[in-house]
């Protein structure tokens, strides 16, 4: 009861920060509805010690909130990687049907007798009613569709962030606080909880051991309460200030005139090769000489609108001409410039971070270890020896 209690302590904490968070904003409300479920359902023992009205409210709550918890995850994920300030929602319909489903047998549950309701959850009578046999029925049923829909959810929910990830690699020349591997670790371990927890329900006492229990459980939804709560509190979308290109628009780079404007408008968004060098000279000639990598703040939508380019071109220049990412293609310039610096310089391996455009000591650690093979300070000390790095 203890940790229990403990989750939804942690679970009410970080809802008040929430809301007292000035980066409050549409997925925000998604997390903290979240919150509000996965402490509900740990609130279990503690609404069954009360018994009563509290016991009936929380097991015919069960359904409804099991069922709306991996949906209300996989829209958070969908507005956490939109593009654009007014994400188009996404159809529901068929998310709605389940939970709608899970309302019914809650209903169900909430409006049985009293001695009925008994029988089902905490007697073990000889012969059980019409009623008690229904929703023992609906509940087996459900279960079995929600450990379905548990791993199609998971599975959605993986291959939407292994897309969101390439398109950081287009977008953003620095990951930091952007990558949701964590998401698709909460996600999995949350459906090896709900499997372990009927472990622990099916299991007597008599078999009760450390590593099958409702401590562990218990354990296990406090971890998940805190990891979700910590991940989430300061996570806004990341392609907010991007809108999609919603048609192809006018190369500055070509020489057509105002008569052709329309057509070239409405022509097909692929870039002829002749002009996606001219493009790709562009873009080397501003990091060249305006190093334009050395800015913390860069990415392709800022780059796009320097070079009076729209992304889409800008992303097929990189992609097509130049054979990298515009992730890639930054991290590149800055490392090369933080070795020179390394071997020039007595600055220390942060100024030297720093003055390439990384904004943190453990980015540029992994970028640069990435691309040589080993750290800055080894790299520096044997750059500096008498033995030069070829």
């Amino acid at each position: 009861m203890f940790i229990d209690g403990m989750s939804v302590g942690v679970g009410l904490l970080f809802l008040s920060l929430l809301y007292l968070n000035p980066a409050y904003h549409k997925p925000s409300k998604l997390v903290a509805g979240i919150i509000v479920i996965m402490s509900w359902l740990v609130s279990g023992t503690l609404m069954l010690d009360q018994g009563g009205l509290f016991a009936r409210l929380y097991i015919a709550s069960i359904p409804v909130v099991f069922f709306l918890l991996l949906p209300m995850i996989y829209w958070y994920q969908q507005l956490l990687t939109a593009y654009g300030t007014q994400p188009q929602p996404e159809k529901r319909t068929l998310h709605w049907i389940p939970v709608g489903l899970a309302g019914l047998l809650s209903l169900s549950i909430g409006l049985m007798p009293t001695e009925d309701f008994n029988n089902m959850f905490f007697n073990d009578p000889e012969q059980l009613s019409v009623w008690v046999g229904i929703n023992s029925a609906g509940f087996a049923f459900l279960l079995v569709g929600w450990t379905i829909l548990s791993f199609l959810y998971l599975g959605r929910i993986v291959i939407n962030t292994k897309a969101y990830h390439q398109r950081l690699n287009t977008e953003f020349a620095d990951h930091e606080g952007k990558r949701l591997d964590w998401l698709v670790g909460f996600t999995a371990l949350l459906v090896v909880t709900w499997l372990y927890a009927l472990i622990v329900l099916g299991a007597s006492s008599a078999t009760s051991t450390p590593l099958i229990s409702e401590t562990a459980l218990s354990l296990l939804v406090l971890l998940l309460i805190w990891m979700f709560c910590l991940q989430t509190l300061n996570r806004r979308p990341v392609f907010a200030h991007i809108e999609p290109d919603p048609e192809p628009e006018l190369d500055p780079e070509s020489d057509l005139g105002s008569a052709d404007v329309s057509e070239q408008k409405y022509a097909n968004s692929s870039i002829d090769d002749e002009r996606l060098k001219r493009i790709a000279d562009k873009v080397e000639r501003k990091m060249m000489e305006e190093k334009s990598y050395l800015n913390p703040d860069i990415d392709a939508s800022t780059l796009a609108s320097e070079l009076g380019i729209s992304g889409h071109y800008l992303s097929q220049v990189l992609s097509r001409e130049m054979q990298t990412t515009f992730y890639s293609y930054i991290n590149d310039a800055r490392i090369e410039a933080a070795k020179e610096a390394l071997k020039a310089s007595e600055q220390t391996v942060l100024e030297v971070a720093l003055s390439v455009g990384y904004n943190t000591r453990s980015s540029f650690y992994n970028a640069f270890k990435k691309r040589t093979g080993m750290t800055p300070s080894k790299y520096k000390t044997v750059a500096t020896s008498v033995e030069p790095i070829n």
